[in-house]
């Protein structure tokens, strides 16, 4: 490196300073340093990516070797195989047993809608029943509506209490109203 900075110094004019040298000589320095960097991330990334890979081939061997050479593990595979084959022979006896809930609730689902349909059924024959009379009604109304219209004549006559003394009725009209005593005539009079 030394050289090479003595080869830069060469080819540099003669006027320059000794400050500007070393500013030069830091900025050469910052340029290999940051190159330096990058290829030292890179060739980590790639022993460490070489690493690994290797690592898992002696995992991987090393588990090879020792399923063939050790008991023990084998008998841990071969309980793990019968494990899953009961879980998996219990967990169908188990989705049976789901299945037929399910299927006993949907039974009882489809006796409610069954008695809501009736239900319905009911309700909508009794709302056509209410509006043919409501129908009905409104004709009935309609026809008293024109009666109303009509004047009124009746063929009942009324008896008339008075204590006016200057109407032209005889003595004997008001003998015949019993209606027209003299308790009546006072309450009428003013007081």
């Amino acid at each position: 490196m030394h050289k090479t900075l003595n080869d830069i110094v060469k080819h540099l004019p003669d006027g320059i300073s000794e400050s500007g040298m070393e500013e030069i000589a830091k900025l050469v320095e910052s340029a290999i340093s940051e190159q330096v960097e990058d290829e030292v991330g890179k060739l980590t990334a790639k022993i460490s990516g070489y690493l690994r890979m290797r690592v898992n081939e002696f995992k991987e061997s090393a588990l090879i070797e020792l399923e063939e050479s050790n008991d023990t593990f084998r008998a841990v595979r071969v309980y793990e195989s019968l494990k899953s084959v009961i879980s998996e022979d219990l967990g169908s006896k188990d989705s049976e047993s789901v299945v037929s809930a399910y299927k006993e609730e949907n039974v009882k689902l489809q006796e409610t809608i069954e008695k809501l349909n009736n239900s319905l059924s009911r309700s909508r024959n009794e709302n056509q029943t209410l509006e043919s009379a409501v129908g009905n009604l409104k004709e009935n109304l309609e026809d008293l509506s024109e009666i109303s219209k009509e004047p009124f004549k009746s063929s009942e006559s009324a008896l008339v209490i008075t204590n006016e003394s200057s109407s032209a009725r005889t003595s004997a009209e008001a003998e015949e109203n019993m209606f027209l005593t003299e308790d009546v005539i006072r309450l009428a009079q003013p007081q």
